[in-house]
């Protein structure tokens, strides 16, 4: 059964219009600023996932990937320094906002591909196969279950050895690795990119805001 969404407009008038479930309604939407303009009975019994008549796929849209007017990421790789730092950040910020405050903070920001932290540096983390911000779940999975849960369960069974040595490992792998990706990086294929323009930050109408498809 088809779910109503915003969707690449099939006019190539706009860049997002929404469809209903059923067809396509007069909403549109460009550069996340919403309108309306109206379709023709035949427009709006176009099929869902039909491309634009008279445009590619909408410019911003996080789907498309290797977008020629997207900067290459591996050109915008945040430095090992600067990482470092955000890693440290991490930890006065989780203070300040009582743990809570930055619990909520980061399930936010993780649909954008960062942390508290890194949203604060302007950076993000990038999943280089696909050219496109983390989602999230790859947050999460990057955050809680390869920085946190495994690490914890590793020291629970050595008596706080292997899971501390997992950290370490992981962190030195962002001083020795060309793309200056720790251990977490490279399970997901992910690197972190300085993106002060936010060249790489997730368009608000696209369907994989919280998860990836």
């Amino acid at each position: 059964m088809s779910v109503s969404s915003w969707e690449p407009d099939p006019t190539g008038r706009h860049q997002y219009r929404w469809w209903d479930g059923e067809e396509w309604t007069d909403q549109v939407a460009d550069d996340g600023v919403q309108t309306t303009d109206p379709v023709t009975s035949s427009e709006a019994s176009l099929p869902e996932g039909t491309l634009p008549s008279t445009l590619g796929p909408a410019p911003n849209d996080p789907i498309v990937h290797n977008d020629p007017d997207t900067p290459d990421p591996m050109s915008m790789l945040s430095a090992r320094g600067k990482r470092f730092g955000a890693f440290l950040l991490e930890i006065p910020l989780a203070a300040v906002t009582l743990g809570i405050g930055y619990l909520i903070w980061a399930l936010i920001v993780y649909s954008q591909g960062q942390t508290p932290a890194k949203q604060l540096l302007k950076m993000r983390v990038v999943n280089l196969d696909e050219r496109r911000a983390a989602g999230w779940s790859s947050m999460f999975l990057r955050e809680w279950i390869l920085k946190a849960a495994i690490p914890i369960g590793l020291n629970l069974i050595s008596v706080g050895i292997v899971g501390t040595l997992w950290i370490l490992v992981g962190g030195i792998m962002v001083l020795v690795n060309d793309r200056h990706r720790a251990l977490w990086d490279r399970a997901l294929k992910t690197v972190v990119i300085d993106d002060p323009d936010d060249s790489y930050k997730p368009h608000p109408y696209s369907r994989d805001r919280l998860w990836e498809q």
